[in-house]
């Protein structure tokens, strides 16, 4: 009777393993298509940002400073009568060094260098020019760089998501339809790395000395560059 009963509960327990084991099974993979959907905007720039430096050299290290002093007053100066936001004003770099020059291989002291540097947001464009034409005429020894780009870039970023979206669907609607099948609905989606792409001339360095300060400053150029979205989306065929 006992071995009877021992029999039974191992009946028992196995089936019972064999319909736990069943619920955990996947279940067959369904038909699907998967596609890479890509958007683009693409629009002329409304910010810049200018890097400018200003370098001054004396005899000594308190004459430097007081001269590059100086140009750095006169160069806000500039940015406050082009009513230029103090909070779009930044200064990035301030260094103090000496400086030498090789004769008969010795070295000779020259003096003293002071250097500051600034990066300055503009969000009219067409204040761009003038403003470097004003710089340079004020203290700016070089025009290091001007990079263009967006105010509101991730309001850009989101209509890139939403054509490369839609992009994805039609081109996986369309594949369906092609071969006599239903489009379902999507069940993964990812994002790839997207980001800004420049297009012209967003980034360029100039010489000080290379503006004529009695013309009228050219336009800027800054062409448009675009801001690119890609996603893989999975749909379930039916």
């Amino acid at each position: 009777m006992k071995n009877t009963l021992i029999a039974v509960n191992v009946l028992i327990w196995l089936v019972a393993f064999s319909v736990t084991a069943c619920a955990h099974e996947p279940a067959p993979e369904q038909d699907h298509i998967s596609v890479v959907g890509v958007g683009e905007i693409e629009q002329e720039p409304d910010q810049a940002i200018v890097n400018v430096s200003i370098n001054a050299k004396q005899t000594n290290l308190p004459e430097a400073k007081k001269l590059a002093d100086d140009k750095y007053r006169r160069v806000l100066a500039v940015l406050n009568k082009l009513a230029i936001d103090e909070k779009h004003i930044k200064a990035t770099r301030v260094s103090a060094q000496p400086e030498y020059e090789w004769s008969n291989n010795k070295q000779i002291y020259k003096g003293e260098r002071v250097s500051r540097s600034l990066s300055i947001t503009v969000n009219d464009l067409e204040k761009v020019s003038p403003l470097m034409q004003a710089l340079v005429e004020n203290g700016v020894s070089t025009i290091d760089a001007i990079n263009t780009g967006f105010q509101d870039p991730k309001a850009l970023q989101e209509k890139a998501l939403a054509a490369a979206a839609d992009d994805a669907k039609t081109k996986a609607k369309f594949l369906a339809e092609r071969l006599g099948r239903s489009l379902g609905s999507a069940y993964l989606i990812s994002e790839n790395n997207n980001r800004q792409q420049p297009v012209g001339r967003p980034q360029y360095s100039m010489m000080a000395k290379s503006v004529s300060a009695d013309q009228a400053p050219p336009p800027e150029m800054f062409g448009t560059q675009k801001v690119s979205a890609t996603v893989n989306v999975s749909f379930n065929l039916l």
